[in-house]
């Protein structure tokens, strides 16, 4: 089974919508909405885990198994810092902190992701 543009897209929705709550989050200072824009991440993560197992599935044998798994491997890294990093000192209060990472490392990581998001839609 090959992987669609449709998938890539699918993918390139939920990454861009979960570092968009992230981003959200880091600005706000109402609770409520903070606690929303977590959820919002957390949800749209498990979203892109179960995405990234389909399309690994998908992709078996073909050209573009090698750069999911690349995106895939650049996204877990991402994804940890966000996890383990930005969100615990952002609700820990080191805003500061959570903002120097989230708008630093983590923003080149994002940059390099969707680049190599935008190179697998050509594969497909």
């Amino acid at each position: 089974m090959a992987v669609s543009a449709s998938d890539i897209n699918g993918l390139k929705t939920k990454l861009v919508d979960a570092r968009t709550a992230l981003v959200t989050m880091l600005g706000e200072s109402d609770k409520q909405k903070q606690e929303g824009c977590r959820t919002t991440v957390k949800n749209l993560t498990n979203e892109t885990i179960s995405l990234f197992s389909t399309l690994m599935v998908n992709a078996k044998g073909t050209k573009a198994e090698g750069k999911i798994k690349e995106v895939r491997d650049a996204w877990d890294i991402f994804r940890n810092t966000r996890d383990n990093e930005v969100i615990p000192n952002f609700f820990a209060g080191k805003v500061a902190e959570a903002k120097a990472v989230g708008g630093g490392i983590q923003k080149e990581r994002f940059a390099k992701i969707s680049s190599m998001v935008e190179e697998l839609l050509t594969m497909t």
